[in-house]
């Protein structure tokens, strides 16, 4: 969800997503991400997310903090303060979802507000 909600957000806001059942069912032709042998994955200690990220150049205010989240909700290590309810409130929308679309559209709300939250307190602690 992440990864496609960055995708969207600061890459290519006219992305189309297919949902895999396999790694193996990816098109040739699709740029695939976090799976193995997908372009954009896992790469030494950094979870597809950050590898996004550090790829296109994506730098905005509050986007470290919340690939922080992301890479110990994918992999554990550090766990910021905030990562435990976030974990719920995904998990929540991943049970009450069904739809692959409808449930990145509804998790891009939540990580475009983490986003604001975290560039806000960024601001704030110059």
């Amino acid at each position: 969800m992440a990864c496609a909600w960055l995708i969207r957000r600061f890459i290519d806001p006219d992305a189309r997503f297919i949902w895999l059942a396999s790694p193996g069912d990816c098109p040739s032709d699709a740029l695939g991400f976090d799976f193995d042998g997908a372009r954009f994955s896992h790469v030494g200690h950094r979870v597809s997310f950050e590898t996004l990220i550090e790829s296109f150049a994506v730098q905005q205010p509050g986007l470290a903090r919340l690939a922080g989240v992301i890479h110990y909700l994918d992999v554990g290590g550090y766990q910021p303060s905030e990562a435990s309810g976030i974990e719920r409130v995904l998990a929540g929308l991943r049970e009450s979802i069904g739809d692959d679309d409808q449930l990145t559209m509804v998790a891009g709300g939540i990580f475009d507000g983490l986003l604001t939250a975290f560039a806000s307190e960024e601001a704030q602690n110059g």
